[in-house]
């Protein structure tokens, strides 16, 4: 997306996720997984995302195993925030003001060119839940 000021993260791509896309065609449900695998050390090695649809010819995967920040040591504070029984949120929003995260960008690649919060649904749905120990 538009990153802020952050470097450039580019997973996807517009012809890949998006509206009509060829993978994940976002005015269709799909499917998101999500992985947290943990080391011999019991640390989280990283956050791993799987996109999938139904009836598409490809799945999308994600992977951040590179999350710094500096004076932390963030996959084992996220491991303890886990451990603590740190509870997972999913949210859906609107707004006029989105290009921060899924804007063109530097690299100009990113899927949208401007917000248009009106072909947004009023409503979603989230279903088919399953949690896991670590």
């Amino acid at each position: 997306g538009g990153s802020l000021g952050e470097p450039e993260r580019r997973d996807f791509t517009a012809a890949e996720y998006g509206p009509g896309a060829m993978c994940i065609d976002t005015t269709r449900p799909f499917k998101v997984s999500v992985r947290f695998p943990v080391g011999a050390d019991g640390l989280l090695e990283a956050m791993e995302i799987t996109l999938s649809q139904d009836g598409q010819p490809c799945s999308l995967n994600a992977r951040n195993d590179r999350y710094v920040k500096d004076g932390h040591r963030p996959m084992e504070e996220l491991t303890r925030a886990l451990e603590a029984g740190m509870t997972p949120v999913v949210s859906y929003w609107k707004s006029a003001d989105m290009l921060w995260m899924d804007g063109l960008g530097a690299d100009g690649r990113g899927p949208c060119v401007k917000d248009t919060p009106d072909w947004c649904a009023d409503t979603v749905r989230f279903y088919d839940f399953s949690i896991q120990p670590l």
